[in-house]
């Protein structure tokens, strides 16, 4: 999906509107997040920041197979991750026998290892909401690697999702506590813009749990040979393609 034409003036602040009506025309099929990301990545060269993911997680994730890291270097043609969490470094190397990851920081000096190939992807998978400054964080990532790096994946969390709006309804909040932000596909638009990336498509991923009513109706479609497709607010993630060079 594309933002309209309409919205465009507004993303690049040409014009203002205190309450602005933005209709996503999005119906379609919601894949597994980590399942997309690994398409993206089949057969390219990735850079995978806070490639890490939280230490307590991890070897859940592993036996699930849903460490994402794991899964994008499986399925790339190279895959290198960059994060600065020295203990769960050691954590992965010793037992999962991790060897392509370094211990760096984007916003720092150019990091060779990057700087000195080409790369097909930059990949952000649920970063940007625990960055302090997220344009700031994307800014230096143009500034220092658009000769390296072709495009940059974002997924981030839908705060619009019928779940999160669920919670909302009984006055409650489900968050992860290292959580920055919230997002929708607006405001993650606006932030890559002002960071100097040129948003080149908007995908959702992480379809929620379905009431039973839809789980009858999904399988009803399936029975007759079709595909289900939902709207955007039944999904988690947001996935937002944009191009560095």
């Amino acid at each position: 999906m594309k933002l309209d034409q309409s919205t465009l003036p507004y993303l690049r602040g040409e014009k203002f509107s205190n309450a602005l009506h933005i209709h996503y025309p999005y119906y379609e099929t919601i894949p597994d997040r980590i399942r997309l990301i690994t398409e993206i990545a089949k057969d390219k060269k990735v850079i995978h920041l806070g490639c890490l993911d939280h230490l307590p997680l991890i070897e859940q994730k592993v036996k699930a197979g849903k460490w994402l890291h794991q899964e994008i270097t499986k399925h790339s043609k190279k895959c290198l991750g960059i994060d600065i969490e020295r203990e769960t470094l050691a954590y992965v190397q010793e037992k999962y026998g991790v060897t392509n990851v370094i211990l760096r920081d984007m916003t720092g000096e150019p990091i060779p290892e990057i700087t000195a190939e080409s790369w097909d992807y930059a990949v952000l998978g649920e970063l940007l909401e625990h960055i302090n400054n997220p344009v700031h964080y994307l800014s230096e990532i143009k500034k220092k690697y658009s000769s390296s790096i072709h495009k940059i994946v974002i997924t981030v969390p839908n705060v619009m999702s019928l779940r999160i709006m669920g919670f909302a309804a009984n006055s409650t909040e489900v968050i992860n506590t290292d959580h920055r932000y919230w997002f929708t596909p607006y405001t993650i638009a606006k932030v890559m813009h002002h960071a100097g990336i040129e948003l080149d498509e908007l995908l959702f991923a992480n379809r929620i749990k379905l009431p039973i009513h839809s789980l009858i109706k999904q399988k009803i479609i399936k029975i007759f040979g079709g595909q289900p497709k939902y709207g955007f607010q039944y999904a988690s993630s947001i996935v937002a393609i944009g191009k560095l060079r």
